[in-house]
């Protein structure tokens, strides 16, 4: 099954709940007014509905053949481990058949061993609806949660056509400036980089209750961080192995059929 085919199974008052169930507080809408929040859902299932329709008939652009999977894993935050969240991402079909051979990563690994994966947040919705979608993906989590997650993806730099053409080329711009920076030399960890707000934030603070809790509050990180990495790499390592067995089923299971 394409993508297509999938929205054109949709029910959309289900797609609209599914896809506000999996994502209850939503940017930049979390800080707003009830008011406003309901404004907003309002308007965002009127994207869902119209986004649903033109899936469903828009013209299709197949360069190469290639797979949606989703997929429900754990989640990789400590403080999350009782939860699990869908995970999306696309293979080239070509690249996936021939590797699924032997052995092989997504997450990791050299290039010659590795299955190189993609979202979907800025491709084009042309492109989208050509695109196989898992088949487990489907068994497992139904037409409404997977057309949710789709467009959950789709929206994350815009609802409107031109919102999403804005953001998309704000970030090739920023991409650009920060591949100068790094050509220049002007880098920074990500310890660097939080560790400097957080004392400028400290700083900032001029109530003594809440700065004494921005203290004890990192200082308590600080000495759980160990705890939490090492979970954060156990869950991925057990993840990325059932990745890569979603992916080995799908493509023997099309070998096989």
């Amino acid at each position: 099954m394409i993508v297509q085919e999938l929205f054109q199974q949709a029910d959309s008052d289900r797609v609209e709940e599914a896809y506000f169930l999996m994502h209850t507080i939503f940017y930049p809408y979390e800080k707003f007014s009830l008011d406003k929040k309901i404004d907003a859902t309002i308007r965002i299932k009127e994207y869902i509905r119209e986004y649903i329709s033109r899936f469903s008939v828009c013209d299709i652009n197949i360069k190469e053949p290639q797979t949606i999977f989703i997929i429900e894993l754990p989640c990789e935050s400590y403080e999350d481990k009782e939860n699990t969240e869908l995970t999306l991402f696309l293979v080239d079909d070509s690249e996936a058949r021939r590797k699924v051979q032997g052995d092989f990563s997504v997450w990791s690994g050299d290039e010659e061993h590795r299955i190189n994966h993609y979202g979907i947040s800025m491709s084009r919705m042309e492109d989208i609806v050509g695109c196989h979608i898992a088949e487990e993906s489907v068994e497992n989590l139904g037409v409404t949660a997977c057309c949710a997650r789709i467009l959950y993806e789709f929206f994350e730099f815009g609802y409107s056509d031109e919102s999403r053409e804005k953001n998309i080329q704000d970030l090739y711009e920023r991409l650009e400036e920060g591949k100068k920076d790094i050509e220049e030399g002007r880098t920074f960890s990500h310890e660097e980089v939080f560790g400097h707000l957080w004392q400028e934030m400290l700083e900032a603070c001029t109530d003594e209750d809440e700065r004494t809790h921005m203290i004890l509050k990192k200082e308590y990180e600080d000495k759980v961080e160990d705890i939490e990495q090492r979970y954060v790499h156990k869950v991925l390592e057990e993840n990325h192995k059932k990745v890569i067995d979603f992916i080995k089923k799908e493509f023997f299971s099309r070998s096989s059929g």
